[in-house]
């Protein structure tokens, strides 16, 4: 694929800021959320401020921008969010960004799902490719309707899409790291930018759905579809980094 342009929405939180500043080289980034990023922004980057979950507002936003491939991290990322807030903000933003989306040339949507599509496993379990989703709060639950939405967009629109189901996401020096669930779905900043950039320069694809996670010693999740699907390399190991202590696994 020849991708140039990337919506990158959500582009205040944590892995958007990540992303923009690893990739702001490499592509040319128009950025968008509700409030205006802590960091420098410079040509030929473009921020837009926007509001998703507000009808209309994805159609202006893709008529300013024309991207080439989109990269959907606007959201809620909390476990324990209570519905009002995420119906705006992980369902209607979804909802009224796919149809948009639809009618254009984009020739890929990324969307970051979550691992909690799939918690409600228990964590002697390692999460296989084909495992039915179980969330494990009111969270999971709205990851899972946009991975369906991307679904039906990609097979009845002809979009192309990949949703990857992001774990701990964590910086090197954070103490954030307490459990060995923990561990094993610890996704560094260093592969979360090549996951998605993975996610959004592999070919042909219909519809996906990728597992975000480092290369840890024990994986909360199965890689191996993953890496072959989208390419995708990890290089850093939680139980490496962070050195975790002999009671972890009590």
């Amino acid at each position: 694929m020849t991708v140039k342009k990337i919506l990158l929405t959500g582009a205040s939180g944590r892995i958007g800021r990540t992303y923009f500043k690893a990739m702001c080289n490499t592509y040319d980034f128009i950025l968008t959320d509700l409030n205006r990023p802590d960091y420098e922004i410079n040509s030929p980057h473009l921020f837009l401020q926007a509001d998703l979950s507000k009808p209309n507002a994805a159609e202006a936003l893709l008529n300013a921008s024309e991207p080439d491939a989109i990269v959907h991290l606007a959201g809620i990322p909390h476990a324990d969010a209570p519905f009002e807030q995420l119906l705006p903000a992980n369902i209607l933003s979804i909802t009224w960004l796919l149809e948009a989306v639809a009618a254009t040339s984009c020739q890929r949507f990324v969307f970051a799902s979550s691992a909690q599509t799939i918690e409600g496993y228990p964590v002697d379990i390692q999460i296989h490719p084909g495992l039915p989703v179980a969330p494990a709060n009111i969270y999971g639950v709205t990851k899972c309707y946009g991975e369906a939405l991307c679904s039906f967009y990609a097979t009845q629109h002809g979009l192309s899409c990949v949703a990857l189901r992001i774990g701990a996401f964590e910086p090197k020096d954070a103490d954030a790291l307490k459990t060995a669930r923990d561990y094993s779905a610890w996704l560094s900043p260093q592969d979360a930018v090549s996951l998605i950039t993975s996610a959004i320069e592999a070919a042909d694809i219909t519809f996906f759905v990728g597992y975000g996670i480092s290369d840890n010693r024990f994986k909360r999740f199965d890689l191996s579809h993953t890496r072959k699907v989208l390419g995708y390399h990890p290089v850093d190991d939680a139980f490496r980094e962070f050195k975790p202590g002999p009671d972890l696994f009590k």
